[in-house]
């Protein structure tokens, strides 16, 4: 696996605005705990709850994306890259935090929509099209 994707990237993909580029499909994305998460946060909250679940269920299941569950170092990372953010006076959402820490604790690119949003985050990689 070499990609990790932010949820936007995977929402803009299942509402058909924004489609995965295949030869990163090829290549392995994940997602985090979290943003499986917030996505089925996203279905529950929807008018068609069970089918909009079952796009979601089926999309992940479809195009083999890796599920990471949380670890001791992606916690690690993310205390250290929160406490070192609010040094500096600037905030991330606890969820981004740890999404991002997931990709760093795992070496990943991170696929997000958002780049200027994380671009805090020095040592995050992101892709960059």
């Amino acid at each position: 696996m070499k990609y990790l994707a932010d949820t936007d990237v995977l929402i803009d993909h299942l509402r058909g605005k924004k489609k995965l580029d295949p030869t990163l499909l090829k290549d392995g994305v994940g997602i985090s705990i979290i943003t499986y998460g917030e996505l089925l946060y996203g279905a529950e909250k929807s008018i068609n709850k069970e089918k909009t679940k079952q796009t979601v269920l089926d999309f992940i299941k479809n195009l083999s994306i890796a599920i990471i569950n949380l670890s001791e170092e992606i916690i690690q990372k993310y205390a250290t890259i929160k406490a070192g953010l609010e040094k500096k006076g600037q905030r991330l959402d606890d969820f981004d935090l740890l999404i991002a820490s997931t990709a760093m604790s795992d070496s990943l690119v991170f696929l997000t929509g958002n780049i200027k949003h994380f671009s805090r985050i020095k040592e995050l990689k992101i892709f960059d099209k």
